[in-house]
């Protein structure tokens, strides 16, 4: 049967239809299963998002104003010695450019301006305005253009106060939920005073009181609507819009805010609109040094009080997060109570000393010499006295030597860097003995002491004492650089050393031999960090990190509140034994060697000379048992020091001119000796025990007395010194022949048994003259040479075999003349009779050579020979 087509046309249309509807249901399916994940991947979002808020941006978000009114004079105390009582010692100013005016004395129309063209919604919204954010962000990603930008001057403010300026989406996120933080706890008005005092206006002005003086010679009260609008349009680019650099951009600036304050409603008739566009303006050109209630010819700062200011200055940065302009204007407008460190009686003395130019070491620069001290109370750790140059201080907060200026130590390292964590690690004491010469020969015999020669065997007492910059390198090398690197940063808080550095495309460390071993460090250490780590030893060991000032307060509700409590960093930097040694070692420096010029008379000084390279830096370090203290000299330009009435040290001449005044009054001290400490005599070429040996070197007894840990002493004795025969005449090792010259004979002595060789020629060192070697030359080396080019050790070539007489011959005997029997020289026969008679000799002569024994050296502990005094090492 055929088919009917008219029945067959619905069945294809309703397939056609089917197919669509399908279509659209899986397309469905496909779109609700997007947007479902979608949903769900915001709702993921949101919570990950919404901790990240929670748990990072809100606890960094915090910024404070509470605490502070910047209306109120600060002032510094100090402590009075004897009463304990506080005592005003400076109170501080602010300068023009930093003046804070109260929200009562600003002009509404300023209020508007800034609210205008900056933040129409102020107002209104909760520190965030949402609709403005949005509004930006299109703009930035479509190419839009606007006169004004995202943040609301809630967020602007937080940026000034925080310095939180980097161009990051996290910055950005912070930046908002700060300012949603802000004005919980923030009122519109407090905001607002805050931004208008704290915007920086450009020529140095920061603040509209202080723009308002500059630009309009006027309190910021008296400013018209004009003039209101000119000063808030510098603040969107300062450089651009200032009206002294281009009155053309200020002036366009200036109508855009005037328009804006009147189409919001801000200027109320056309008549006031008018006359303000039209409004002359006249700038005053008086720059930004004025100041209100500055008095130009009041006294400046004292170093000490920069110092004060800068580091109150720092610490309210670190703690309140605030920039460096707020936390300067908080430290001198915050009304807070600062009690700091100072000693008036040391720092009268150290102004009395530093201040006479007649004071000053004499030179032959046309540079005046520069001088900075820092002097650290030891029972404190407190830094009480400080000058940061010589001569009459021409300014408030200039540059401060003791403190800012990073030098070069020289010499005045080694003590922190090498000898005291080696003392510490038990590398050394102060009996071991290093040979002073030559570390590495790459490029040449490296290092060179100041004297240019080496002495050979020296113990470290020698050493620190004579400054030896061999000696110290091979310590150094012993407890390794990186080791000594990271005591000196963490132990003694130098922070100024150097890992690693790129400079001009060189890289610096300063984890090597030379910067830590003689003081040829990258940037340098501060004045005032070497005067803290010699305190480390005068302190038993244990480092405090200096400080200016104790605490800060204010006055809250007629209470006094914390602001600031500058408690120390301190930390065990040796044990106790080893500050000891260190303290004894240098003690004997000021003694007996370099540091002679800084004797304090009836008081224990110990302490360490520096020089650095072609005499660029003079420095004296050290400490009594009541102060430590650091002075360097040198020039600000760089060159070498030449005195010309003196070869003292300067630096260790002033030292001596400052401490020997603070002392004076100050009953006599010495330094704390541990219990455990013994006496030992000991050989000054072994640091072993002596012996007889050791009393027999040419140079004189080697023997010595040191003091010593009980479980520091030596046990074993010394094996340096030998016994040698030496020719009378040539004083060198006798040969079999030096004895049997006519007029000549030998002596004993004790020669130092050495095999020191390197691998280059011409290496003279002092003590060579009295050495023997006691092995060979390994092949490519050569040996070490004695000043006089000859040695005791080597054996005497004048005296051979041809120096002897010659022998007489032997008569034969006349058989017809028998001998006498009389005669002594008669041989006597063996078998002749004896006569019993005769007595025998029961203690018979043996001759040299045939027969008995010698009596060995005597070992042990006995003074030296004759009742002569012992020398200390």
């Amino acid at each position: 049967m055929a088919s009917n087509p008219e029945m067959q046309r619905p069945s294809v249309a309703r397939r056609i239809f089917g197919a669509i509807g399908k279509f659209f249901a899986v397309l469905g399916k496909i779109l609700g299963t997007l947007l479902l994940v979608g949903l769900l991947t915001g709702l993921i979002f949101g919570c990950i998002f919404a901790k990240y808020v929670q748990e990072v941006l809100i606890p960094q978000s915090d910024v404070p104003l509470e605490n502070f009114t910047l209306d109120q004079t600060s002032v510094i105390y100090y402590t009075d010695p004897n009463t304990g009582e506080a005592v005003e010692l400076q109170r501080l100013y602010g300068k023009e450019n930093r003046t804070w005016v109260t929200y009562n004395k600003i002009p509404r129309d300023l209020v508007n301006a800034a609210i205008a063209i900056e933040d129409k919604r102020f107002e209104e919204h909760q520190g965030v305005d949402w609709l403005r954010t949005a509004s930006a962000s299109a703009n930035m990603f479509l190419g839009g253009d606007s006169t004004y930008g995202a943040s609301t001057i809630t967020q602007q403010l937080i940026k000034n106060l925080t310095e939180r300026d980097e161009v990051t989406v996290r910055r950005k996120l912070l930046e908002i939920v700060s300012a949603l933080e802000f004005e919980k706890d923030h009122s519109k008005q407090e905001i607002m005073t805050w931004y208008l005092n704290t915007i920086y206006l450009g020529e140095g002005c920061y603040g509209v009181q202080s723009a308002a003086r500059v630009y309009f010679g006027k309190d910021v009260s008296e400013l018209t609507t004009a003039e209101c609008a000119s000063l808030i349009g510098i603040t969107k680019n300062p450089s651009y819009y200032d009206p002294y650099i281009n009155p053309e951009a200020n002036r366009e600036r200036q109508l855009t805010i005037l328009w804006e304050m009147y189409d919001q409603g801000y200027i109320l008739t056309e008549e006031a609109y008018r006359a303000a566009v039209n409004q002359e303006m006249v700038f005053t050109n008086a720059s930004g040094q004025e100041t209100e209630g500055y008095d130009d010819n009041s006294e400046y700062y004292s170093y000490f009080v920069d110092q004060v200011i800068r580091d109150v200055t720092e610490d309210l940065c670190k703690t309140y997060n605030y920039t460096e302009e707020i936390a300067e204007q908080v430290v001198r407008s915050g009304g807070l109570s600062i009690y700091c460190t100072m000693n008036p009686d040391v720092q009268s003395v150290v102004n009395e000393v530093y201040e006479n130019l007649d004071n000053i070491p004499k030179t032959d620069s046309a540079q005046q010499l520069q001088s900075g001290i820092a002097i650290i109370d030891n029972q404190t750790g407190d830094l009480v006295a400080v000058s940061g140059g010589v001569g009459e201080k021409t300014g408030s907060l200039t540059f401060n030597r003791a403190t800012q200026a990073l030098l070069s130590p020289g010499s005045t390292i080694k003590p922190l860097t090498v000898y005291g964590p080696a003392f510490d690690k038990g590398i050394i004491t102060p009996a071991t003995v290093y040979d002073d010469t030559p570390y590495s020969f790459e490029g040449g015999a490296w290092p060179k002491n100041t004297n240019r020669s080496y002495s050979g065997l020296m113990t470290i007492r020698s050493a620190i004492s004579m400054s030896t910059n061999t000696v110290a390198v091979k310590v150094l090398a012993d407890l390794t650089p990186a080791y000594s690197y990271q005591f000196a940063v963490e132990k003694l808080g130098m922070d100024t050393l150097v890992e690693q550095e790129v400079i001009g495309g060189k890289t610096y460390s300063d984890i090597n031999l030379a910067p830590l071993a003689m003081g040829g460090l990258t940037h340098g250490v501060t004045i005032e960090d070497m005067a803290a780590g010699y305190a480390t030893y005068a302190n038993g060991g244990v480092y405090r990190e200096p400080r200016t000032y104790t605490k800060v307060t204010r006055m809250v509700d007629n209470r006094e509140e914390t602001v600031l409590n500058n408690t120390q960093d301190t930390v065990t930097a040796v044990s106790t034994k080893a500050a000891w040694y260190m303290t004894d070692m240098l003690q004997y420096a000021v003694e007996h060697g370099t540091g002679s010029p800084a004797k304090i008379e009836n008081m224990a000084v110990a302490g360490k000379t520096g020089t650095t390279t072609s005499d660029f830096d003079r420095w004296f370090c050290g400490y009594t048992p009541y102060y430590s203290a650091a002075v360097w000299c040198g020039y600000d330009v760089p060159e070498e020091v030449n005195l010309t009435e003196s070869s003292t040290n300067p630096a260790a001449y002033l030292w001596q001119k400052v401490m020997a005044q603070v002392h004076a009054g100050l009953p006599s001290a010495t330094f704390q000796q541990p219990t455990d400490v013994v006496e030992v005599w000991y050989c000054r070429d072994s640091g072993l025990l002596a012996t007889d040996a050791c009393k027999s070197d040419p140079r004189g007894s080697r023997v010595v007395k040191g003091s010593l840990a009980m479980d520091d002493a030596p046990t074993k004795y010394c094996d340096v010194h030998t016994y040698v025969d030496l020719c009378d005449e040539t004083n060198q090792v006798a040969n079999e022949f030096c004895s049997q010259v006519e007029g000549n004979g030998t002596h004993t002595v004790a020669l130092l048994n050495l095999n020191r060789s390197f691998p280059i020629s011409g290496i003279v060192v002092a003590d060579q003259q009295y050495a023997i070697y006691s092995g060979s030359i390994p092949s490519g080396y050569y040996p070490a040479l004695s000043p006089s080019g000859t040695s005791m050790g080597q054996t005497c070539t004048v005296h051979t075999e041809e120096s002897l007489p010659p022998e007489e011959p032997e008569v034969p005997e006349d058989p017809t003349n028998p001998t006498d029997p009389a005669d002594p020289n008669q041989p006597v026969d063996p078998n002749a009779p004896v006569d019993p008679n005769q007595p025998v000799d029961p203690n018979p002569e043996i001759p040299d050579g045939e027969g008995g024994t010698t009596e060995p050296p005597y070992h042990g502990w006995e003074d030296p020979a004759n009742g002569g005094v012992v020398p200390n090492d």
